[in-house]
């Protein structure tokens, strides 16, 4: 320890501190001097654990104060009663303070301490070791001196002096994680301090393998599952990355390992002996160094529960909150009763629903959930899954899905009237593959009467369509009038959950009047018969009104009232009177009948009749012929024959045949057949018969002289332009079926691929029914395929056509160049490119001949040069003598390089002189007409383009 007192200088200063300020109080310097104190090998010396500051002190410091330091990390080394400060306590080498103050006099002194550094002591004979997976070895650690109190610095640095070590270490942390086993040099260096020199320690560690015990992961199985091939399983399997000279142990239970020795596992026994659960084996490995510390993993068997049995839903009616759906003989053997949370789905087609549940598994093996009635649709066949039971059951839930439905089945009864069948309509019924039934099936019913008699009954073949059927129940088994309830059940149909039943009431109807009209000759009649049936009507006076009236005019010509007292009449009415005609006789009675049973309240019987009522003949063409290509789908029959009648008309094979031919009867050619009819009015046959004869046209058809034309999709070809592929005796017209279809218009457009049928059409308009098929080649291509639409070039390297083809794209075809949007000619590739020029290419198919006709446009840009690459130069002078040489000022090729530049000439005066462009880019040395003086002009050229800032500069002019 040296100490560096000036004590000679102290006693001259405070002696000339007296002489010059006087004499001071008796307390005046108490706390001392300020002094500095350099202590270079604190850890040499075990006394400077106690350093005594007070007597560092200069003056006569009065003893009594208290010490301060103005750092955090020397608070606890110094005792601020004493002024002891534990020099080996002061762990950072450096200027540090130490205050003291004395309130006697209120003065303070500070003394320095400069503390050379510690570094610690060299360990350099391999006890320094740190294990491989330690991300932070603290070097401190390993340079320490064992003498108690005794500390290296803190704020010395650690260098690597191994190669690669330093990218590892943080200050004075090293990580041995990232940088391996090994064994790396290290320093610790504490700086200079005053006059007190650096030192520096070597440090030598060994990063020691640290034992792996690897990354593990869980084997999950179902208990349902076929373990047969893991009754010898490696627990290695279940590690990653691990080190092999571990061993093995398990939990209770299991009792699967021999030995320390043993790595394999029966996964079935553990099943079978054990059941569902999860079964830990633990891999330890020990490290080769005691630096490191044991490494275990542990991993787990996971044996799952199953579900596996059936379940069942019921088909449900509609109304219920909820609907049960039973599990039945689930293996209790797979999984253990009790409430899990489960989940469930519907899917149906009104889509797909999923929702939660708590699934009860009694320990009888069966088991049941609910699910909610307003997630279900109505009458849709959805199908239930379970989909899950948690994640402490095996997904593979073996419970087949089933399918229900929830259906509202009704049935509607009509009221009847005693003696009537009652109408029954079923809706919303299925069939027994859960699909709306459509067919015949049979219906039993139940009959409960008023007395609540029950009656039996079935209904064989009842028709449903969509789910709907109905049918009538017969009034025999409905013998009393009163009120009914019914049931169904549809046979071989949907079992349903619910019961289908209506009511409905059985009413007795009044007997009905019943009037008849007997005509004796509807086409020439002379009486008439009135016949009246009112047996039920009470004794009394009734009235029967009847007309006649005729068809033509409408006017009543014959009416009467007849009167009867019930029971049964008959009246003659004479119409011989009456003039030839058609004529309409009715009788009817009104009655005043509120039985309720009672559908009509006013009775009506009509009949037509005649006075010589026969019918005109028809009229029709004698010859009528009919085209066989108007009739592709079905041939010409007798309904096609053109007849004028009045009335129903009829034909018949001969004159004198009586049995009428149908309408779809075919006709023959050459065949005659006879016409008559039948007055509407009054049922009359005509007495006469007309005669048609037909004949049947059918031209020869035209013969293909060419099936397959071809053309280009440019060429817009039309139907028309396949006429010279086909010869015909007549005009050909094109259709677009081979039979029947539609004919094509001679503009329709010819379309590639497509069928065209040619037929013979004579000048009677009758086309052939044979037709030939001709189907054209359109060859179409597709538009050129362009990388871009401007292309930049240098207009000094000439460039040309060939140039353009460096944008084509990929295509297919060959590609022409154009300098026009529309005719023109093609450009050969040494066809040199134009300034200001749009060009156009088009696609092209040699082996056709066919064109696109859409030309894609490029612009060209001939200013693209770069004025180095080019020699490009400002003259600095010229000679305007006339002699043909240099004559003007001008830039060589500059309209090409810039075509939107400016020139200013500028005599030295700043006057300007001339003004050009691209249009006059040379100066002929003029001034406002005269000619300039010899001398010294300035250029101002503005380039206009991006990246080129205007230039200025001088020339000289010489003639």
């Amino acid at each position: 320890m040296t100490y560096f007192l000036q004590k000679k200088s102290f006693f001259k200063w405070t002696l000339f501190l007296i002489l010059a300020f006087g004499s001071t109080k008796s307390y005046t310097q108490c706390a001392g001097n300020d002094n500095s104190v350099t202590v270079c090998n604190k850890d040499s010396d075990e006394n400077n654990k106690t350093f005594d500051l007070f007597a560092q002190l200069g003056g006569t410091p009065t003893p009594g104060g208290t010490w301060s330091t103005n750092d955090p990390a020397n608070f606890f080394a110094l005792d601020r009663n004493t002024g002891i400060v534990n020099l080996w306590d002061v762990k950072n080498s450096g200027f540090h303070e130490f205050t003291y103050t004395n309130d006697v006099c209120g003065e303070s002194a500070v003394i320095t301490v400069i503390l050379g550094g510690y570094p610690g002591e060299d360990n350099i004979d391999g006890t320094a070791d740190a294990c491989g997976d330690n991300p932070a070895v603290n070097l401190h650690s390993f340079i320490g001196d064992e003498t108690d109190g005794k500390f290296q610095d803190f704020n010395g640095s650690w260098a690597a002096v191994t190669p690669g070590a330093g990218d590892h270490l943080t200050q004075n942390f090293f990580n041995a994680a990232d940088a391996g086993v090994g064994i790396y040099e290290f320093t610790h260096t504490v700086t200079a301090v005053g006059t007190c020199p650096s030192r520096q320690v070597s440090l030598i560690l060994e990063v020691q393998r640290p034992a792996n015990s690897g990354v593990g992961s869980a084997l999950t199985v179902c208990n349902s599952e076929d373990l047969s091939g893991m009754t010898n399983f490696n627990l290695n399997t279940l590690l990653m990355d691990e080190d092999i000279n571990g061993t093995w142990s398990e939990g209770p239970s299991t009792n699967q390992l021999d030995d320390l020795t043993d790595n394999t596992v029966d996964v079935q026994a553990i099943r079978d002996n054990n059941g569902p659960g999860t079964y830990t084996f633990t891999y330890t490995v020990y490290p080769s160094h005691a630096v490191c510390t044991i490494s275990q993993t542990s991993v787990d068997i996971i044996i799952l529960p199953t579900l596996q049995g059936t379940m069942e839903a019921t088909n449900f009616c509609a109304g219920p909150l909820d609907y049960r759906v039973q599990i039945d003989s689930y293996n209790t053997t797979l999984i253990p009763d009790g409430t899990y949370g489960g989940n469930y789905s519907l899917s149906s087609l009104s889509g797909t629903f999923s929702a939660t549940t708590s699934i009860v598994l009694a320990n009888d093996g069966t088991g049941y959930f609910d699910i909610d009635a307003s997630t279900v649709p109505m009458n849709e066949i959805v199908t239930i899954s379970i989909e899950s039971l948690g994640a402490e059951v095996c997904p593979d839930i073996q419970v087949p899905p089933v399918d229900f439905i929830v259906t509202d089945p009704k049935a509607m009864a009509t009221d009847s009237c005693l003696g009537s069948d009652v109408p029954i309509s079923l809706t919303n019924i299925y069939d027994a593959s859960l699909n709306f039934a459509d067919g015949n099936y049979d219906v039993d019913y139940t009959i409960t009467d008023t007395d609540g008699i029950e009656s039996n009954f079935s209904i064989s073949d009842v028709a449903f369509y969509s789910g709907n059927g109905s049918f009538e129940i017969p009034a025999l088994q409905l013998p009393e009038a009163g009120s009914y309830d019914i049931s169904f059940t549809v046979q071989s149909g949907f079992t349903l959950g619910c019961d289908i039943t209506t009511s409905f009431t059985v009413i007795s109807p009044p007997a009905d009047i019943v009037l008849d009209l007997l005509v004796d000759n509807s086409c020439n009649a002379t009486q008439i018969e009135v016949q009246i049936d009112a047996p039920n009507l009470a004794d009394g006076s009734y009235n029967i009104t009847y007309d006649v009236v005729s068809q033509s005019s409408g006017q009543v010509v014959l009416e009467n009232t007849i009167n009867f007292t019930g029971g049964t009449a008959s009246y003659d009415l004479d119409v011989a009177s009456l003039e030839q005609g058609n004529y309409t006789i009715s009788v009817r009675s009104t009655q005043n009948d509120t039985t309720a049973c009672r559908l009509t309240f006013e009775f009506e019987e009509s009949e037509n009749f005649a006075i010589e009522g026969i019918p005109a003949l028809p009229i029709a063409e004698l010859n009528q012929n009919f085209c066989l290509s108007d009739f592709a789908s079905n041939p010409p029959s007798l309904a096609d024959i053109q007849v004028t009648a009045n009335g129903e008309i009829l034909f018949y094979a001969t004159e004198s045949d009586m049995d009428i031919l149908p309408l779809d009867t075919e006709l023959v050619d050459g065949e005659d057949y006879f016409i008559s009819n039948t007055d509407p009015n009054n049922n009359c046959e005509g007495s006469n018969r007309i005669r048609v004869i037909t004949t049947l046209s059918n031209p020869e058809g035209p013969s293909a002289l060419n099936t397959n034309p071809t053309f280009c999709t440019s060429e817009q070809a039309t139907v028309l332009e396949l006429n010279p592929s086909v010869s015909a005796n007549g005009t050909v017209t094109w259709y677009d079926n081979a039979t029947g279809g539609n004919p094509l218009d001679n503009s329709t457009l010819l379309v590639d691929g497509t069928s065209y049928f040619a037929a013979n059409t004579e000048s009677n308009g009758c086309s052939s029914t044979e037709r030939v098929e001709i189907i054209p080649t359109v060859y179409g291509l597709e538009p050129v395929s362009l990388a871009f639409s401007t292309i930049a070039l240098c207009g000094l390297d000439n460039p040309t056509i060939y140039d353009l083809r460096t944008i084509e794209g990929d295509n297919p075809y060959e590609v022409l160049w154009y300098d026009t949007p529309e005719e023109g000619n093609p450009l050969e590739d040494q066809t040199l490119l134009q300034s200001e020029t749009t060009y156009y290419a088009v696609s092209f198919n040699p082996d056709t001949g066919c064109m696109n006709p859409e030309r894609m446009a490029v612009t060209v840009d001939l200013t693209n040069c770069d004025p180095e690459d080019y020699g490009f130069f400002i003259p600095d002078g010229f000679s305007p003598n006339a002699d043909g040489r240099n004559d003007t000022f001008f830039v060589p090729n500059i309209e090409i390089i810039f075509p939107d530049f400016t020139l200013e000439i500028l005599n030295r005066y700043g006057a300007s002189l001339f003004k050009g462009d691209r249009s006059n880019p040379a100066w002929d040395g003029s001034e406002g007409g005269k000619t300039a003086p010899n001398g010294v002009y300035f250029y101002v050229i503005n380039y206009n383009k991006d990246g080129h800032q205007p230039i200025q500069g001088r020339l000289y002019l010489n003639r």
